[in-house]
């Protein structure tokens, strides 16, 4: 009986280590994809940041320091980009021609900085605008959600309300003004969601709070615009929530 222990702990041992072998590579496996799905999440995050100080800057007439930003940008998405190529992520398999939509990002940037040293700021905002949506989409696929894709919904609710303001209403009609109210309540709410995001911005609530109710202030507004049967008065508060939209989304989204 004894002269069998050796072929059976030399049967053992040969079916434990290739077990550990396996073990050791699966760790591995999910370490390195942590690691790629930290650097992507990361990357995502502060290159919304990046993109918005860049933005900002070019739009208030700080060409030096949009270009700091965007150089800074551009780092951050090349090793973001890098990291995410050579080991790509679990969650990249969500996203339609993902490693695509990482170059496409990298020659972007580089393009609107070409552009940038060439002293066109608008051009530098033409290349850098997509890269917003692009990014959302990326979060968003990633179970990521915060300030600005909560004001991007937002923006989607006015843009229903806008069809009021490009083709004129006819107020007489209760169906109307009943959609414009329902429109406008969307918008509205869609917005106070938006509040606790801000809260944890880096720029801080105040501004939004200053700037959300300004927008609900028009808001208001509309109202005795239905109560008056007054569409120049309509058409001239839509314009307004628009412009008040369009700051808020520029100022914390980019």
């Amino acid at each position: 009986m004894w002269g069998k222990v050796p072929s059976v702990t030399t049967r053992f041992s040969f079916g434990l280590i290739p077990a550990l072998i396996g073990f050791c590579l699966t760790v591995f496996a999910t370490s390195a994809e942590s690691r790629t799905t930290s650097a992507l999440i990361n990357g995502l995050t502060q290159a919304q940041q990046l993109y918005r100080s860049t933005t900002i800057n070019l739009r208030t007439g700080r060409p030096e320091e949009a270009a700091a930003s965007l150089k800074a940008l551009i780092a951050l998405w090349d090793e973001t980009a890098a990291q995410t190529a050579a080991a790509p992520p679990p969650i990249a398999a969500r996203v339609n021609l993902f490693a695509e939509v990482m170059e496409g990002g990298r020659a972007r940037l580089r393009r609107a900085a070409e552009v940038l040293a060439l002293g066109r700021t608008d051009g530098a905002l033409e290349e850098l605008a997509p890269l917003k949506r692009e990014w959302i989409g990326l979060r968003r696929s990633v179970g990521l959600y915060g300030l600005v894709e909560c004001l991007e919904e937002s923006s989607d609710a006015i843009e229903a309300l806008m069809v009021h303001r490009r083709q004129p209403a006819d107020l007489a009609r209760g169906e109307t003004r009943g959609d414009i109210i329902a429109k406008a309540a969307v918008y509205r709410f869609a917005l106070r969601r938006c509040e606790a995001f801000a809260a944890l911005d880096p720029i801080g609530d105040g501004e939004f709070r200053r700037q959300a109710d300004a927008i609900a202030a028009a808001i208001d507004v509309i109202d005795s615009a239905l109560r008056l049967r007054d569409p120049t008065l309509l058409e001239r508060v839509l314009g307004d929530l628009r412009t008040f939209d369009l700051q808020l989304s520029q100022r914390f989204g980019g």
